[in-house]
């Protein structure tokens, strides 16, 4: 593996850089991760209730890119996909395990999924991308260590590639209110919570969750229906599948293109919905993308 030089000067969360190193080459081999059924345990968020107590909680915009896992030497999805990234942004990255989400700002997913996805790296749309790290993975510290050690150690670096997402305390429920208004205002996606006090473990948990104005999820796509009017010839609608079996049609949110292309049986597509119906199927739901990176 190769190893960047870092300044041995630098100590994250307790413990010096050839430790961390060793703990993100154990804990992320690229052999392991060959196979596109080797998903990476990480944290992965819950619904945010009204109950929570927001004292123990610090908030982050939510951003709708690519998670990315980066163990020092390459970048892997979620589920355990080597991304092939130019040398040029490789080599701007520590020899350090990350967490964080490959995002070229706001409302451009498609942009940063084509681009990252991509087996064949295009150097000018991958000018455009950022990863943007919210975590020190082979810490064994409590979050609020973890992020005062990754800042300190992003600090230093001088790449334009890499960017700490900045976390802030939050008083009240009222102002988490306010601040997802803004954000969502702006084209954002939604706030993120984290637990001050967790530990980087895999899994769902309310140490990590997410907060939206609205609900979203998957579906597969299994069918088509056709359109009526002005979209007469092309589909007019989506016939999806839910969890549990569910089936509806999604229409809402599709563009002419997609209408006129639309994604393939079998694909998985997000869609957004504002609670659900009688009968339990998602109401007003609308289609926000595909997903290729699954």
């Amino acid at each position: 593996m190769h190893v960047k030089k870092i300044s041995p000067s630098i100590l994250v969360a307790g413990l010096t850089l050839t430790t961390i190193t060793a703990a993100s080459e154990t804990r992320l081999k690229p052999d392991v991760v060959a196979s596109s059924s080797s998903s990476i345990l990480l944290p992965l968020a819950n619904e945010f209730k009204d109950n929570i107590s927001l004292q123990d909680y610090w908030y982050s915009e939510k951003y709708d890119g690519i998670r990315a896992y980066w163990n020092g030497d390459m970048f892997y999805t979620r589920q355990g996909k080597p991304i092939v990234a130019p040398h040029w942004f490789i080599e701007s990255m520590p020899s350090i395990a990350l967490d964080g989400e490959l995002w070229a700002g706001r409302g451009q997913f498609n942009h940063v999924q084509k681009t990252v996805l991509d087996t064949k790296p295009n150097t000018e749309d991958w000018k455009n991308i950022q990863f943007m790290v919210f975590d020190l993975a082979s810490s064994r510290e409590r979050y609020a260590t973890r992020y005062m050690d990754l800042k300190s150690l992003l600090h230093g670096m001088k790449s334009i590639n890499i960017q700490l997402v900045k976390q802030y305390p939050i008083s009240s429920h009222s102002e988490l209110d306010k601040v997802l208004d803004t954000i969502e205002h702006s084209n954002g996606e939604g706030i993120m919570l984290r637990n001050i006090h967790s530990f980087f473990l895999s899994g769902r948990s309310d140490d990590l969750l997410k907060v939206k104005s609205y609900e979203d999820d998957e579906a597969i796509v299994i069918g088509y229906k056709s359109g009526n009017g002005k979209y007469k010839g092309k589909v007019g609608s989506l016939w999806v599948k839910w969890k549990e079996g569910k089936t509806f049609y999604l229409g809402s949110g599709l563009s002419d293109q997609l209408r006129e292309d639309p994604p393939a049986l079998g694909s998985v597509v997000n869609f957004r919905f504002n609670g659900l119906t009688h009968t339990g199927l998602p109401r007003f739901a609308r289609f926000t993308k595909q997903r290729t990176d699954i």
